[in-house]
């Protein structure tokens, strides 16, 4: 067939594709894709779009660049669109945007090959995490089809309740938890933890922007987070309590005065210091320790 028949083929599926009903499913107000001639088109809906519509709708080619809302699809509709695309059962492990992301699980048989969580689109309401569902694959998108009915509901809530509880991995023990549930499991606290670290730093970086200086690094400690942080080009290390940012150990002698002060005025305090020649370090790069400091100058604190 020579490149003008193709042309003429492709111009005729265009054409008798205009006016025709079809199903797509529709995730905010990016275009469709649909196939013609194994070619993949993207239509965008420009007519009676319902606002705020997301979900699986029947719609109407208008051109082969615009379709029209007809309504949504049917429960029934939706399964035989579905049942086009393989099935692969999927672990939900965390909710992020109103969109869940997902592990295999069944990893060694996983198809296609998934590395790394994915995104399921157009789930029920209801779901929670760790439970197993069976989505479909498009080529593109992992789409929701159901729960898994044959995998007992009682492990994911397990799961749910060790992570409330802060359970660690390795100290998960019950019966019949897969390989991939407890995957699953450490990638959700991972997510946990790294939301949390993100958040103690954005309010470290807030306290601390809000005096003019830079924030750099932290460490946990119990009750405390030691810090480490520029004031005009200059290294400081203070030790802040982690309930209200209240100074603990300033980093320099302040005569035992440290905890009048939170991180946000320590740092006028060590711009002063540093002005005046009275900046003298105290830990382990100053003349003085920590605990040889406190002895010397027993705390003072606010009345």
């Amino acid at each position: 067939m020579s490149i003008h028949d193709l042309l003429d083929k492709l111009e005729g599926d265009e054409r008798r594709f205009v006016g025709t009903e079809f199903l797509a499913p529709i995730v905010g107000r990016g275009p469709v894709l649909i196939r013609i001639a194994n070619i993949v088109c993207r239509l965008r809906v420009t007519v009676d779009l319902p606002n705020n519509f997301k979900g699986w709708a029947i719609l109407q080619a208008r051109s082969i660049n615009e379709a029209a809302f007809i309504r949504s699809a049917t429960l029934s509709e939706q399964s035989t669109y579905l049942r086009l695309f393989p099935p692969t059962r999927l672990i939900l492990a965390a909710l992020a945007d109103h969109v869940w992301w997902a592990l295999p699980a069944q990893r060694g048989d996983a198809r296609p090959r998934i590395d790394n969580a994915v995104p399921v689109h157009l789930t029920e309401d209801g779901l929670e995490r760790f439970e197993t569902i069976i989505a479909r694959y498009d080529g593109r998108v992992f789409w929701y089809e159901r729960r898994d009915p044959g995998r007992d509901p009682s492990l994911a809530a397990y799961l749910r309740e060790q992570l409330n509880a802060g359970t660690k991995p390795d100290d998960l023990h019950k019966a019949n938890l897969s390989c991939e549930e407890r995957e699953a499991y450490a990638f959700a606290r991972a997510l946990i933890a790294q939301a949390e670290q993100d958040r103690v730093e954005g309010r470290l970086k807030h306290a601390l922007d809000h005096a003019g200086a830079a924030f750099r690094s932290h460490v946990e400690r119990g009750d405390v987070f030691v810090i480490t942080y520029e004031v005009d080009g200059r290294a400081h290390t203070s030790t802040i309590r982690r309930d209200d940012l209240s100074v603990e150990t300033a980093g320099i002698c302040l005569a035992g005065q440290d905890r009048r002060f939170d991180l946000t005025s320590l740092v006028g305090v060590l711009r002063e210091a540093r002005d005046t020649g009275q900046s003298v370090p105290v830990g382990d790069d100053g003349p003085l320790d920590e605990e040889r400091y406190w002895q010397v100058h027993p705390p003072e604190r606010n009345e």
